[in-house]
C-alpha cells in the first residue's frame, strides 16, 4: 500500500495545518479504505479542528480494523472528555495505562480529572484550545521502548489505576460471563476457511488472521453488551468464506443478544450507528438495532399494523438524510406533525432498508 498520503497528513498534522490534511486524506478515501492508519490520522486531524463528529466517526471505523491501539483510546477518551462523560474518559485512560503503563497524555489526563475535571472548567480548556494537550500525536515507528518502560514503571502506573480502580471495576462487573460454547476452539481455527467456495457467494474473502480477528472482535463486543458493534462483525463473518463451524458460533451469538430500549442507547452512542453509515454498507448492519430521529409522512395501516416512512434528520424541518420504511405491528401513538424518534431493527432487502419498529418517542414540547 502506498502511504505517501498518510506520511504527507503526518506532516501537515505537526505543522497544525488540520484542515490541508483532511482535505489531503479525504481525497485518497476509496484508497485507504481498509485501513486502520488512514482513519485514525482523519479522526486526529478532525479532532485538532474542532469537527467532533467527524473525529468520533473515523475513530469508530478505525475501531473496527483494530481495537487496541493507544492513540486510538486517546482521541476517544478526549471526546468523551469534550462532552463531559469523565466516567467515560476514565474508563478509556485506564485502557491505555493497561497498553503503555508510561503514557503520559493518559496519566495527565487522569489527574486533571481527578483535580479539575468539573465541566466549567472542561469548557474552558476546549475554548482556550488547552484541551489539545490530552490528544494524541500521530504515529510513528514503534520500538522496544514503551515494553521496556512498561516493566520498569509498572509501579507508578499502578497507583493511577487503584486511584481509578472502582471505575474499572464497575467495568468488568458489567461484562456478561464468559459463555463457552462461543469460544473458539483447537479445531475452528485449524479449519476457519470454506475449503470449497464454488458453490455459494462470498461478499468478502477473509484470510485465516481476518476471519479469526472478526470473529474474536464480535466476541469481545457481546461480552461488553455491545450487541450492534457485534453484529456488525457477525455480518462480515456470515457474508464470507469462513468455515461453517465458525458460522455456526456466529449464528449462536446472535441468539445471546437481547432487544435494546432508548435508555440503554442513551449511554452508548456509538451503539447507535448513523443513517449515512448503514446506507453506506447496508449487508453489515442488518439486524442492529437504531434510534433515528426525524418526521413521518405517507402513515396508515394494514389490519393491525402500521406502516409509514421516516424523514431521516428531518426534525428541525432542514435537511433530509434519507427516508427510510418503518413498519409496526400495531399503531403507535404518534401525532404526524411532531418530530420523533424511532427505535427500530434494520432489516435488508435486495439491497434497500427498512425498519422493523418497536417503540416512539416524541418530545413533550412541540417543535
Amino acid at each position: 500500500m502506498n502511504r505517501a498520503a498518510i506520511d504527507e497528513a503526518h506532516s501537515l498534522i505537526r505543522k497544525k495545518k488540520f484542515s490541508e490534511a483532511i482535505v489531503l486524506l479525504e481525497g485518497v478515501r476509496e484508497i485507504y479504505k481498509n485501513s486502520f492508519d488512514y482513519y485514525l490520522t482523519l479522526g486526529i486531524a478532525c479532532l485538532n479542528s474542532g469537527d467532533y463528529g467527524s473525529s468520533y466517526r473515523n475513530f469508530d471505523e478505525a475501531r473496527h480494523i483494530k481495537m487496541q491501539d493507544e492513540n486510538l483510546l486517546l482521541g476517544q477518551a478526549a471526546l468523551y472528555l469534550i462532552r463531559g462523560d469523565t466516567v467515560s474518559a476514565i474508563r478509556y485512560y485506564l485502557d491505555v495505562l493497561d497498553l503503555e503503563p508510561e503514557n503520559k497524555k493518559a496519566k495527565s489526563a487522569l489527574e486533571f480529572v481527578r483535580s479539575k475535571g468539573d465541566y466549567e472548567t472542561i469548557v474552558r480548556w476546549i475554548d482556550t484550545g488547552k484541551i489539545r494537550e490530552f490528544f494524541p500525536e500521530v504515529p510513528r515507528k514503534k520500538s522496544f521502548l514503551p515494553f521496556v518502560l512498561s516493566v520498569v514503571g509498572g509501579g507508578v502506573a499502578a497507583c493511577l489505576l487503584l486511584a481509578f480502580l472502582h471505575f474499572k471495576d464497575a467495568d468488568q462487573k458489567n461484562q456478561r460471563p464468559v459463555v463457552e460454547s462461543l469460544v473458539l476452539t483447537a479445531d475452528d481455527r485449524s479449519n476457519l476457511q470454506e475449503k470449497d467456495l464454488s458453490g455459494g457467494v462470498y461478499r468478502y474473502i477473509l484470510s485465516d488472521s481476518q476471519i479469526e480477528e472478526t470473529y474474536e472482535k464480535a466476541r469481545f463486543y457481546f461480552q461488553n453488551y455491545r450487541e450492534n458493534s457485534s453484529r456488525v462483525e457477525i455480518n462480515r463473518i456470515l457474508n464470507s468464506n469462513a468455515s461453517e463451524p465458525v458460522k455456526a458460533k456466529a449464528q449462536m451469538m446472535l441468539s445471546y443478544c437481547e432487544e435494546p430500549s432508548f435508555d440503554s442507547f442513551s449511554g452508548r452512542e456509538e451503539e447507535n450507528f448513523s443513517y449515512s453509515a448503514v446506507i453506506s454498507e447496508p449487508v453489515l448492519y442488518s439486524g442492529c438495532w437504531v434510534v433515528w430521529s426525524g418526521r413521518i409522512t405517507n402513515a396508515g395501516t394494514d389490519g393491525e399494523a402500521f406502516k409509514c416512512d421516516l424523514l431521516v434528520g428531518y426534525e428541525n424541518l432542514e435537511r433530509v438524510d434519507g427516508i427510510v420504511a418503518v413498519n409496526f405491528p400495531s399503531v403507535p401513538k404518534i401525532e404526524g406533525d411532531r418530530a420523533v424518534k424511532i427505535l427500530g431493527q434494520i432489516k435488508v432487502e435486495d439491497g434497500k432498508i427498512s425498519l422493523s419498529g418497536r417503540s416512539v418517542y416524541q418530545p413533550l414540547r412541540k417543535n
